[in-house]
């Protein structure tokens, strides 16, 4: 979808419009501007046209326009940007991740795409960028730099230096995603620095994304060449990234919850921090809510109101680049939401180029991504090495800690989870977990395995995991729970093995049912589906599980599959 604001040619209507020598297309009368560039709200009109804000000032000023809103004293901000987001995550496409924001306040995103890229190469972040123009949300990306996130992965793609460059080229990218690998960062791998010279070359922004990295390491990380860092999950962390320069991205989302961790720091007001969201699944946007969410929760803990919006607004929107966004102000894209207050943030309407926002149209998906589990499967079996550490699991982060080998099996409460490749090459592996409660009377079986996309299976005896493998194949990739060899609840995700083009309700309601049927079995993570997707991500502490291996993140190896006999 083009917005009528985003026009870069002759202005002089907008000049005549503010200097009311003609009428404008909106007027919003009687706000209450929050204006985060200097700590204010004050009431004013305010008068748009050609989709950007032409003036605001007060009654006095006898602004006229086509057409007239009446705030009558409800609260008018910038719209929100999600700096960070992979709406992958959300199991929507951007047409329907856009239904269920907007309504929030929600008018643009930064999406990191590396989720259907990992699947499907360069040409999904070229059909996200696509599926974004037609939704009705302001979708701009960061090209992918580790695809897959590291030499321990194997996903549908590999993408190169080259190709990365050819990313950051594409309209719409903004500059170089999070580069996961630190490992290779500072070992100098060449690869991954090849990749990071691609990003400085091409001149805009270079993400980073290195949990658990402090002191030293942390200031060669920073010397890279890397502006920002959503990884900080103590006060600690987060200072110590921004007196490196860095620009602090708090993060919360269904997996990772750090906005309460880090909110002392924000109440020191930091010049140079932001809210995002990550990752966030689609029945926590309905119920909870999107950036409104995260807002009310600074505002409860005593940020002002103002510095709360700014790190939804103006400082990701300076953070990118996006220099006509973020602000109420003459001459910025008109998107805009009008708030009943600012404890709440009751969304009244979102506005994008001065506009009512509306979501737009699901962009048809492309050919490839399905389930391919080998020829096998019908026979395989997932035996744990015995000398192996339990994955310990926690329920509102995406780090995992090392438990004892023996210390968890099906008898003592503990879960077996397998990883198989999905895309042909019949690698698979197996660990044990404790923390996630599934045990052994089902399975729950997912396609969204972090960040290759391999699929994935907690609980449940071989039975169950062979007949989930066979579900998720027939569904072209999706979520299901499996109990007794039959399908208790599913989700199919044809897009990719990623996402669904049901409507948000639908889709949380079809989660709602996996999430059901997993708690049934036993299972006590709050969002099982996405703490599940997250146990194979090989840059994230300490243990994660791979279709090669178990893989110790802390000594970057894979555990050997036999005891090391000296």
């Amino acid at each position: 979808m083009q917005f009528e604001s985003d026009r870069q040619g002759d202005r002089r209507r907008l000049v005549r419009v503010a200097r009311g020598e003609e009428a404008g297309d909106l007027l919003i009368r009687g706000a209450q501007v929050v204006q985060p560039a200097t700590r204010e709200i004050f009431e004013a009109d305010v008068l748009v046209a050609d989709g950007r804000v032409a003036a605001l000032g007060g009654a006095g000023m006898n602004f006229k326009a086509a057409r007239v809103v009446e705030a009558r004293g409800a609260f008018l901000a910038p719209g929100f940007i999600d700096g960070h987001i992979h709406i992958e995550s959300s199991l929507l496409t951007p047409a329907g991740f856009a239904r269920a924001v907007l309504p929030r306040g929600t008018t643009g995103v930064v999406a990191e795409p590396h989720e259907v890229v990992n699947v499907l190469g360069v040409r999904g972040l070229e059909w996200m960028l696509e599926a974004g123009r037609t939704s009705g949300l302001r979708v701009w990306a960061s090209a992918p730099s580790c695809v897959p996130a590291s030499e321990f992965e194997d996903g549908g793609a590999h993408v190169t230096a080259a190709e990365t460059a050819r990313m950051l080229r594409v309209p719409g990218v903004l500059g170089l995603a999070e580069m996961m690998n630190y490992p290779g960062v500072l070992g100098g791998d060449a690869g991954v620095w090849d990749i990071l010279e691609a990003g400085r070359a091409a001149g805009g922004r270079m993400d980073g994304h290195a949990a658990g990295v402090r002191g030293r390491d942390l200031m060669a990380y920073a010397a890279a060449g890397m502006h920002s860092d959503h990884e900080a999950a103590t006060p600690q962390e987060a200072r110590e990234r921004l007196r490196a320069g860095l620009w602090l991205m708090v993060r919360e989302g269904s997996a990772a919850r750090n906005l309460d961790a880090l909110l002392p720091v924000l109440l020191e007001r930091p010049r140079r921090a932001m809210l995002v969201s990550d990752d966030v699944s689609v029945d926590e946007l309905l119920e909870l809510g999107h950036l409104d969410r995260l807002l009310r929760t600074c505002v409860a803990g005593g940020l002002h109101p103002a510095d709360a919006v700014a790190l939804v607004t103006c400082n990701p929107a300076e953070y990118w680049g996006l220099y006509d966004c973020g602000l109420v102000a003459p001459g910025y894209h008109a998107d805009m939401v009008l708030l009943r207050d600012l404890k709440n943030f009751e969304v009244l309407e979102t506005f994008i180029g001065g506009t009512e926002a509306r979501p737009g149209e699901v962009t048809p998906p492309l050919d490839g991504g399905g389930v391919d589990l080998g020829a096998d499967w019908d026979t395989a079996t997932f035996d744990v090495p015995a000398h192996w550490p339990v994955m310990q699991v926690s329920p509102d982060q995406i780090t995992t800690h090392r438990g004892a080998p023996g210390s968890a099996n099906s008898e003592s409460g503990g879960a077996r989870m397998v990883v198989a490749d999905r895309y042909g090459r019949g690698h698979r592996a197996a660990c044990w977990t404790s923390g996630t409660g599934m045990g052994s009377r089902g399975t729950l079986g997912i396609s969204i395995l972090h960040d290759a996309h391999n699929a994935a299976f907690l609980g449940g005896n071989d039975d169950d995991v062979r007949a989930a493998g066979h579900a998720l194949r027939e569904m072209g990739g999706g979520v299901v729970v499996v109990s007794g060899g039959a399908v208790q609840a599913s989700l199919p995700l044809p897009y990719a093995g990623l996402m669904t083009d049901l409507p948000p309700q639908q889709a949380a309601a079809r989660l709602g049912e996996v999430t059901a049927a997993a708690r049934a079995l036993g299972c006590v993570l709050p969002y099982p589906v996405t703490t599940l997707s997250f146990l194979g991500l090989s840059v994230i502490p300490s243990l994660k599980l791979t279709p090669r291996g178990l893989l110790d993140v802390e000594a970057w190896k894979l555990l050997a599959p036999t005891p090391d006999p000296f």
